[in-house]
């Protein structure tokens, strides 16, 4: 497996394994409101999958859900509110859906993801209580300043772009810094995501770890 393929693997094992605690002891779980990871993805279109080089059509969804695995993708994890689905053959990037249930309306929120690719893309989608599926907004992008450190300023010269993709507990901030050259590299003091409380995401700046990326 190359190194790329094992990071994946490793987020991929880290959602499902952030996710299984909310499953088992959460106060609103997928079966009390009828949704699941699995039937959110039977309702929802494949258009997250037309930012892959794999693609999806619509029989090969059905054949994934039905078998567990396409001639492109396979089910690589799934709990009741979540899927993770692994490109093949070499299992280098993934899709995710999670469920974030909200206690205050019984509606479900749905995010699906790119995981593994330099660019993420993410959807997010409604279930109202009346069984309705509707496209919803992403929070706001954060500005880039955000993941600096006190009083640093980005270089004249560099552009930021700020991506929201799903993360870990819920979506995160994904900042990508251009200069005329292309794509650079600028030091982050801080992290940015979007925490499920329940009845919404909030955004939570926490200082990066030393050593991280």
């Amino acid at each position: 497996m190359c190194p790329h393929a094992a990071l994946l693997q490793r987020l991929l094992i880290a959602i499902l394994a952030l996710a299984m605690p909310l499953v088992a002891s959460g106060p609103v779980r997928a079966e009390d409101n009828g949704a699941t990871a699995r039937g959110m993805f039977t309702m929802l279109p494949t258009s997250i999958f037309e930012t892959t080089a794999e693609g999806l059509s619509e029989a090969d969804k059905q054949r994934l859900l039905a078998e567990g695995r396409t001639e492109f993708w396979e089910i690589a994890g799934e709990t009741s509110d979540v899927l993770v689905f692994a490109s093949l053959p070499f299992r280098d990037r993934a899709v995710g859906l999670r469920l974030f249930h909200n206690t205050a309306d019984g509606s479900t929120e749905v995010a699906v993801g790119t995981l593994g690719e330099p660019i993420c893309t993410v959807e997010l989608w409604r279930l109202d209580a009346s069984g309705r599926v509707v496209p919803i907004d992403t929070p706001q992008e954060p500005d880039a300043r955000e993941f600096l450190g006190k009083g640093e300023k980005l270089p004249g010269n560099v552009t930021p772009t700020v991506l929201i993709c799903l993360g870990l507990g819920g979506l995160k901030a994904v900042p990508v810094f251009w200069s005329s050259k292309g794509q650079v590299d600028v030091p982050l003091r801080n992290d940015v995501s979007f925490q499920w409380t329940g009845k919404g995401f909030e955004k939570r700046v926490t200082p990066r770890e030393a050593g991280s990326r």
